[in-house]
């Protein structure tokens, strides 16, 4: 609930995925993290993590750096 909050307050668009009722989603995360891992799990492009206890400051970061590699659009707007 508190990284749903944190992306809202941003602005952030996201998926929520319920993994309870989302078997294929369930195997993903396993497959990717293991059986151990917690929720809230979050995936940014091509990277996934548990974030669980909550850490505004590790999702910040990671937010940080997806941003700084996404290509800009100085060319055309």
């Amino acid at each position: 609930m508190l990284a749903k909050q944190f992306l809202k307050q941003r602005g952030i668009a996201f998926e929520d995925i319920l993994l309870e009722t989302n078997p294929s989603a369930k195997s993903y995360i396993i497959e990717r993290l293991g059986r151990a891992a917690k929720v809230p799990v979050i995936e940014i492009g091509d990277r996934i993590f548990s974030l669980n206890p909550f850490d505004p400051n590790r999702l910040a970061s990671e937010l940080s750096l997806i941003l700084s590699h996404e290509p800009s659009d100085a060319a055309g707007g």
